[in-house]
């Protein structure tokens, strides 16, 4: 079974990778952090002390206003974008010179409060020192100003704060409050300017606006006098001439009718046919005489006649006093009526002097027409003239009477005082700062070396290319780590063991449990490290616990009894030249590691004779029934078609590629396994160099480097405890 129950002893326990990395690599990790924590020292000590003093304003959303006018200069807007402004009005170069002009007007001397002498002034100040002293000092000093500022604002409030940093506490908060004054007046000298600079431009505006009201006024009223069109109440004499005409024509008219109708009236009373109605006829006292006499005749008449005297002699008499009086009245009206008709005519020679009188003037009229239409023009400039002229003077009154009274929209909330301690620099800041310098160099560091071992797992183009997954990475190897190979793979820190331990995890998970595993290790060509891998696998499971076997099945060039020092009676091949071959007689068995061995000799005859035998198809079949794992080393496949003879009764096949190998060796290895419808189930890179790998074994390995670990690991053991096996 793959799966072993058998607990791992002490020396098999492995640390996590990270953990691991840590312990072997602290001493550069140690020598990082240390020159983290002296450089932070040095720099500490470097640094001079700093004091910090802090001024708060705050920007008012209340508008002073004194008087009831609109101001010259709106109110800033309370929004995020202006206070980003105002933070960066208070930090530029501007604002500094105005706070050095106060400082200076304070007789505070800011070149002493900086530090600062003539002379290194001057050298600060590099190639300008040509320039005027005076002004290279006063820019040094701007720069110090600019460079010790820190103005600020939260986003949530209309307060900004302003910070200062220097040598001295006093100087310090000298400057932060400098700057808040300075920021004070600034608002206050920026409405005051331009309230001076719109009032000046309204005089000088009026002057001209009042000489063009002169003008056009004086240019309406001459060309109405020349023109005749001179207005009255706001109209012209002709139009008001006009105007009463035509209300005198009015007038007449209705007094023609009226004329017209007791005239009529009257000739009705003349002709009988009518009473009297007119007024003339009423208010008649001639009439009304006759009218009182003719009626005292006709009541005398009636009281004879109803006295039934009718040959009354005064009857013929009162009769005719009675036509008498009739015939005057008669008279008297028809008067009456010739007095209408004489006013009806001059009534009428009236109205027809009207008509012409108007018909006369409404032809002046329509003459002076186009002057009036220039005359009105000449007006509505005039107006429009004194309208602008009107503001202007109003508006000139308004802004001499804000000048004196400019606001700041700001106010200082909070003066900076002199620190007590300074503010930098901070011991616990440079202290975490070289330990996290110490720790980024050491992460750094080892990061390098273990990429320089080859550790990274990293995506191989050979996988990319071929299709088939990179299953392990064999670190490259010295000649002694070479030689104690086997004391290497169960070393808990070396890259190498982990290697090995992660290529037969990846194996052992890819087989189902309870099945036998059977891998072939194969290269494209030979002395690409087949062999070293072959073994290293076998030790990493056995360590493990499992039944490991390692068969070699490279006759042509076989390796594993030279890699594990054996010399063994009989080889594989016995199994193509000898019938009941009992495993006893083949299998080896290795003491430190505990892997049983199956040693191959070299041929004399083909490799794909001894391999495609059916002698060695049932030696691996008896094996699977043997062991957990069988571990074989297979032939190259340059070397013809044995590698792939193995591969065929194998279940895993692994094909090693030395690092740096020509990617076409590697895909021609694969085409050929390809063609012959065979699966490689991962690739192994080998990192060690081809001058360990061609030749070299373990025993000569350690005659090179006596002091090796190989020099007191046990020999192999022939052991005669071996169970004896089914014979083929």
């Amino acid at each position: 079974m793959i799966w072993s129950d058998r607990p791992a002893g002490p020396e098999e326990f492995v640390l996590p990778r990270p953990l691991a990395v840590i312990v072997e690599r602290r001493w550069p990790i140690l020598a990082c952090l240390a020159a983290g924590v002296a450089i932070a020292a040095v720099g500490y000590l470097d640094q001079p002390s700093r004091y910090g003093a802090e001024a708060v304003l705050a920007l008012d959303m209340r508008k002073f206003q004194a008087l009831p006018t609109e101001s010259v200069v709106s109110p800033l807007p309370q929004e995020s974008p202006v206070l980003r402004t105002e933070v960066d009005i208070i930090s530029s170069r501007s604002m500094a010179e105005r706070v050095l002009t106060q400082l200076q007007a304070a007789g505070i001397d800011a070149a002493k409060g900086f530090g600062l002498t003539a002379e290194n002034a001057v050298g600060h100040a590099g190639s300008s020192a040509r320039a005027n002293r005076v002004s290279v000092d006063r820019r040094v000093l701007l720069d110090s100003l600019i460079s010790g500022v820190r103005v600020t604002n939260d986003g949530r409030s209309y307060t900004i704060y302003v910070a200062f940093s220097g040598m001295e506490p006093e100087f310090t908060a000298a400057v932060a409050n400098a700057y808040a004054e300075a920021y004070i007046n600034y608002q206050v000298d920026v409405q005051t300017s331009a309230t001076r600079r719109v009032s000046d431009w309204l005089g000088t505006r009026l002057v001209s606006l009042r000489s063009e009201l002169e003008r056009s006024e004086h240019a309406a009223t001459s060309f109405r006098e020349k023109s005749g069109i001179a207005k009255s109440n706001g109209t012209t004499l002709l139009s008001q001439q006009i105007a009463g005409l035509n209300a005198e024509l009015a007038r007449l008219r209705a007094q023609l009718a009226g004329l017209v109708a007791r005239l009529a009236t009257a000739v009705d009373v003349s002709d009988g046919q009518s009473g009297l109605a007119i007024p003339e006829v009423l208010n008649s006292p001639a009439i009304q005489q006759l009218r009182t006499e003719e009626a005292r005749l006709k009541r005398l008449l009636a009281a004879i006649s109803e006295s039934g005297a009718v040959k009354n002699p005064q009857i013929p008499d009162l009769t005719s006093q009675l036509g008498t009086i009739q015939t005057q009245i008669g008279a008297e009206v028809e008067q009456i009526v010739d007095s209408l008709r004489t006013e009806i005519e001059v009534a009428r020679r009236q109205q027809t002097g009207l008509e012409a009188s108007l018909k006369q003037l409404q032809a002046e009229m329509s003459n002076a027409n186009e002057a009036i239409v220039q005359a009105d023009q000449l007006d509505r400039e005039a107006s429009a003239n004194r309208a602008i002229y009107e503001s202007y003077l109003t508006r000139y009154k308004q802004t001499i009477e804000q000048d004196g009274i400019a606001m700041a929209e700001a106010r200082i909330i909070s003066r900076a005082v002199p620190s007590g301690s300074p503010s930098s620099p901070n011991a616990a800041a440079w202290l975490i700062g070289g330990l996290v310098f110490g720790l980024a160099g050491g992460a750094l560091a080892t990061l390098l070396l273990e990429l320089r071992a080859g550790f990274l797992r990293r995506p191989d183009p050979r996988e990319i290319s071929a299709g088939i997954p990179v299953i392990g990475r064999i670190p490259e190897l010295s000649a002694p780590q070479r030689a104690g190979v086997a004391d290497l793979i169960r070393h808990s820190r070396e890259p190498f063991a982990h290697a090995i331990a992660d290529m037969q995890g990846r194996l052992r998970l890819s087989a189902r449990p309870g099945n036998v595993l059977v891998i072939a290790v194969t290269s494209a060509a030979a002395s690409e490290g087949k062999t070293l891998v072959s073994s290293c696998l076998a030790r990493s499971l056995a360590a493990t616990g499992l039944r490991t076997l390692l068969l070699d099945a490279n006759p042509a060039s076989p390796g594993i009894a030279g890699e594990f020092g054996a010399q063994p009676l009989r080889t594989m091949e016995c199994v193509c030249t000898r019938e009941n071959v009992e495993f006893r007689e083949l299998v080896r068995h290795d003491g430190p590691s505990g892997i049983d061995l199956i040693c191959a000799g070299m041929a004399k005859v083909p490799a794909e004779h001894i391999l495609g035998h059916d002698g060695f198809a049932r030696l691996l079949s008896a094996l699977r029934g043997a062991y957990d794992v069988v571990i074989v080393d297979s032939t190259a496949i340059s070397n013809g078609s044995g590698a792939l003879l193995v591969s065929a009764l194998v279940d895993r096949t692994i094909l090693v590629v030395p690092e740096g190998a020509e990617r076409e060796d590697t895909t021609r290895a694969i085409r050929r396994f390809g063609r012959a419808r065979i699966a490689i189930d991962g690739l192994v890179v080998n990192c060690a160099p081809r001058s360990i790998l061609e030749g070299r074994n373990v025993a000569s390995l350690a005659a090179d480097h006596p002091g090796s670990s190989l020099e007191t690991r046990k020999r192999v053991e022939m052991s005669t405890d071996l169970p004896t096996f089914v014979g083929l």
